[in-house]
């Protein structure tokens, strides 16, 4: 099979996964993918972020990113809070709410880890970790 073709599959078999998490747990949360990739960029910052920031990372459109701030605001899975060096400015953080669905829902990625780990061999396993990891270190997410 093509590498272009697994990764479809990949991302065709990721999505299919999400859709079951959200079925199975309708009482909770359910973050969309597109909220969970906001939240994750969030997460994964270093600092609080600006609404630009977040936008220039997510490669959206200003407007697009602030009417997703708002709803994630609204939801209470993030906090602005204002900079201290420039008044004009807020910055964008998560809140506790949205830490412990982020971790209920890396459960979806954590389960497909173990699926992927039962269809190959240890080596096997190790050596994608390791061609992952290398294509992550050119790969800007």
């Amino acid at each position: 099979m093509q590498l272009k073709t697994s990764l479809e599959h990949i991302e065709r078999y990721s999505a299919k996964l999400w859709r079951l998490h959200c079925k199975e747990n309708k009482n909770e949360i359910s973050l969309s993918f597109n909220e969970y990739d906001y939240l994750k960029v969030i997460q994964y910052a270093d600092e609080p972020m600006r609404l630009t920031d977040i936008a220039t990372k997510l490669e959206v459109s200003k407007p697009s990113a602030s009417a997703m701030i708002v709803r994630l605001e609204k939801r209470g899975l993030i906090a602005r809070l204002a900079c201290p060096e420039d008044a004009r400015v807020n910055h964008v953080v998560l809140t506790d709410k949205a830490k412990v669905e982020l971790d209920h829902d890396d459960a979806i990625y954590a389960n497909f880890s173990d699926e992927i780990a039962g269809a190959l061999s240890p080596q096997e396993y190790q050596q994608l970790e390791s061609l992952l990891a290398k294509l992550f270190t050119k790969l800007t997410i």
